[in-house]
């Protein structure tokens, strides 16, 4: 775990600031060499103003005074430092610090290395023999860059405009930093229960539980999924959809997987094996290597500055020296579009032109490569042969905006091999081909084999009309070709076997109509050979906006000749309410396999969101109604649901709860739900502490919390919510990163006291207010307050009894001692209040 200063944090107190010094200046191992800075003259101030009473000496708050005049930052020299770039933890390093011109603050010996290191694109500068000199004046070098060095925390924070950093380390953390995290074992659950009856068929009950339940041990995750659900006859089923092994292999930028798991489906259809398998993981990649971006080539007359913009908006600049260049590591928005080329030479001279771009699933980077292997059994849900087969898929970014790719997988009985190209073709969109060839056997007696081919095209586009064609593909089949799954089904003589597939044709499309409305369709068709049998669907959706109302129009079929139609329309309005929190009233109308009906429900939330209610009465053609009730609660410990339906033939009441346990070495924390990658967060014994990347997440009276959403191989900021701490809460720092790698569930523990919070109103023996700038001191000696106005003073302490030592002047011996009792004191808003006497 990597935990880093927070930056919002209150100034350290003198005192810490003068401790520091000390032990920075006599520690060889922290600072190297020391010079003095003489520039700078000893600061001095009058502590005549300071006088509260003409019975007060006019040197009273000298002492005060003089503490913080000396709690300068450190002097030029070498320190061992955090070094942040951009916000983005870079790792230490030991540099030596120098007075700035000015001689306000110190500075970092910057050296070129280390800034090719943090990123900064270095040959694409304006002034490149700014380079040349030992330490590198990064203000002239990169105009808006900064710097500033917390010589407290010696923390180093250096901004550079993410204009002149280069993009193939954005998001790219070492591998060492990668935290598997701590060992420790979850369930998230499901439970559900439902009860009805009806005048035709009389009671029915069924209850359902789903389980997905892991165990972190070092570097490697074990993971399963479970549910037990009740069948028609009332029989309770344990079934099991994956139980695996797995931990991440750095070098590879891939996963190793044993045990029951499922291929990918990017070049294969996937499917369930129990074996080992290896995948890359492309979450390990740096950002800009994740997604598709086109290359841009071109040639420079002399030293010139290139910029691109995409829809008008700047994404990149550089310098470009004479000669052949190419721009690699840009980061463009959005799967398709077009990009403008400012190429500005050095006498003035401005070129321009255009890049159209489109990307879709297939298409890989120049240089990125994706590659599987698998080898087990099949593992199918119903009982189904179990053959031994292998599998192997590998893609790879070349040239020409184009990505290949293909594969080869094998059984016993079957083989196939497939092999495709993807394709950016600018202005016309993003296109994929492939074709894969299979042989079965696919009858076990005579031994019948089967040979067939299947062609398939994908197709992806946006355009300017902001139409975006998300997908769009068909596949066609000739009558001997099979998947796997289809041949395995056709051996095992298998009721799920409809013959083999000879085409299918999907598509989904979404169109942005104005500012507030959208429509958008999916298509899907697909067909076999020698049988009737198909199955077709598509789902249409238009929502728009008006005077606060919102419609939604809805449309979707599902048609087979096995199942028959089920096809459903309708319209729903939606209308906020002004009383409540987040009150609407919503009105339906629809008709499902031509039966129609209308339902009015009111629905809202109360309680900051954490409890949702929805109350409906709904009619049908036959004049049937219906009434519903349910209700939802989201607990720190998980989710609580109930709901009762009444109509005037059935009745039905259900009840559900879902949530998770982590058990971990310290205990065992509840929370709503844990997802891939986690964190557990501690506050020791700190409780309602909430976290503000998680919505409603808050630690526990032990000082826990789960953050359930962490993303794998990047920094993750865990900040917590420290604007509602009452004064009895000290936290050090709120802020921390973590680094986890995926599955792991991370720790990120932030040192807190409960204190006690004294506001003294002291007076001296005569009966005046203490001196404004006294010094509360206590038994070792350490300033823990400073008189302000009225003899007041805040002191922050624990609950036992102690004597404060008060110093005033120049004097070394205390003028008077408080004898303090926090229990004893009277309370008010977190605060101990109390007036004493100085004696």
């Amino acid at each position: 775990m990597i935990s880093l200063p927070d930056r919002g944090c209150a100034a350290v107190p003198v005192r810490l600031r003068l401790v520091q010094l000390f032990f920075i200046g006599s520690s060889g191992a922290i600072l190297l060499e020391i010079k003095p800075a003489q520039a700078i003259q000893p600061i001095e101030f009058q502590s005549g103003f300071m006088r509260q009473s003409p019975a007060h000496a006019g040197d009273a708050g000298a002492a005060a005074l003089r503490a913080l005049a000396s709690s300068h930052d450190l002097g030029p020299g070498r320190y061992w430092v955090d070094i942040q770039i951009n916000l983005r933890y870079f790792g230490q390093r030991e540099m030596a610090f120098e007075l700035s011109p000015e001689n306000d603050r110190l500075l970092p010996c910057l050296a070129p290395e280390l800034l090719e290191q943090l990123g900064v694109r270095l040959d694409s500068l304006a002034d490149p023999t700014l380079l040349h000199a030992r330490c590198v004046d990064l203000f002239t070098l990169i105009p808006g860059a900064e710097i500033d060095f917390d010589a407290s925390k010696l923390l180093l924070a250096i901004s550079i405009p993410q204009i002149a950093m280069r993009r193939d380390v954005s998001g790219h953390i070492d591998p060492e930093h990668w935290d598997y995290g701590i060992n420790a074992a979850f369930i998230n659950y499901q439970a559900s229960a439902q009860q009805g009856s009806s005048r035709y068929g009389g009671k029915n009950n069924s209850d359902d539980l789903y389980l997905n339940t892991g165990l972190n041990l070092g570097p490697w995750r074990l993971r399963s999924n479970q549910s037990m659900r009740q069948d028609e006859d009332g029989k309770r089923v344990w079934t099991r959809a994956y139980t695996y092994a797995q931990r991440d292999l750095p070098g590879t930028h891939a996963n190793l997987t044993l045990g029951e798991t499922f291929t990918g489906g990017d070049v294969f259809r996937s499917i369930p094996i129990k074996g080992a398998l290896i995948s890359s993981d492309m979450g390990m990649l740096p950002d800009a290597l994740q997604g598709y971006a086109p290359i841009i080539r071109g040639v420079a007359q002399t030293r010139a500055k290139l910029e691109v913009l995409q829809n008008g908006y700047p994404i990149y600049s550089t310098y470009v020296s004479p000669g052949p260049y190419e721009i690699d590591d840009l980061s463009t928005i959005g799967g398709s579009g077009e990009l403008e080329v400012v190429l500005t030479e050095a006498d003035g001279q401005v070129r321009r032109f255009t890049q159209p771009y489109a990307t879709i699933g297939n298409l890989l980077r120049e240089g990125v490569w994706r590659y599987s292997g698998a080898l087990g059994r099949y593992n199918a849900a119903s009982n189904l042969d179990e053959p031994l087969l292998w599998q192997g898929t590998l893609a790879m970014g070349t040239t020409w905006d184009s990505t290949l790719y293909g594969g080869l997988m094998a059984s016993e009985f079957y083989q196939a091999g497939t092999l495709g190209i993807a394709k950016d073709l600018g202005s016309i969109g993003a296109l994929a081909l492939d074709v894969t060839r299979s042989s079965a056997d696919v009858d076990r007696h005579d031994t019948q084999n089967v040979q067939g081919m299947s062609y398939a095209v994908k197709y992806g586009k946006s355009f300017a009309t902001r139409t975006n064609l998300r997908f769009a593909g068909y596949r066609y089949s000739t009558e001997g070709y099979r998947d796997f799954d289809e041949a395995v089904r056709q051996r095992s003589h298998s009721t799920t076997f409809h013959g083999s597939r000879r085409s299918r044709l999907e598509t989904s499309i979404y169109q942005n109509i104005g500012s507030r409305s959208a429509v958008s369709l999916t298509l899907s068709h697909q067909d076999y050979w020698h049988t009737s049998y198909e199955q077709r669907q598509f789902q249409f959706n238009f929502n728009t906006q008006h005077a606060g109302a919102s419609y939604n129009l809805y449309a979707s079929q599902s048609l087979s000749d096995t199942h028959g139609s089920d096809r459903q329309f309708g319209l729903s309005v939606s209308l906020p309410l002004d009383f409540g929190h987040s009150s609407t009233a919503t009105f339906d109308v629809q008709s499902n396999r031509d039966r129609y009906s209308q339902r009015a429900s009111l629905g809202g939330s109360l309680d900051e969101n954490r409890l949702n209610y929805r109350v409906s009465l709904s009619n049908d053609e036959h004049q049937q109604q219906a009434a519903a009730l349910s209700a939802g609660y989201q607990a720190p410990f998980g989710s609580l649901g109930a709901g009762l339906t009444q109509g005037g033939n059935y009745r039905s009441a259900s009840i559900n709860a879902s949530g998770a346990v982590l058990m971990h070495a310290d205990g065992i924390e509840l929370g709503p739900y844990l997802g891939e990658t986690t964190a557990l967060v501690e506050v020791p014994d700190i409780a309602g502490i909430g976290v503000m990347n998680a919505t409603g997440v808050k630690t526990n009276e032990r000082g826990y919390a789960l953050m359930p959403h962490l993303r794998p191989y990047r920094i993750n900021q865990v900040v917590l919510q420290t604007d509602e701490l009452g004064p009895e809460v000290e936290i050090d720092n709120g802020t921390t990163q973590v680094v986890p790698r995926r599955g792991a569930v991370v720790k990120a523990t932030f040192p807190a006291r409960s204190v006690n919070r004294l506001i003294i109103t002291g007076r001296t023996a005569s009966g005046l207010p203490l001196p404004f700038g006294a010094q509360l001191s206590n038994a070792q000696g350490e300033v823990m307050g400073i008189v302000g106005q009225a003899g007041q003073v805040m002191v922050s302490t624990d609950a036992e009894p102690q004597m404060f030592d008060v110093h005033w002047g120049e004097q070394n011996d205390p003028q008077c001692r408080l004898s303090v009792e926090p229990a004893a004191m009277e309370q008010a808003q977190g605060y101990r209040l109390q007036e004493l006497t100085c004696v």
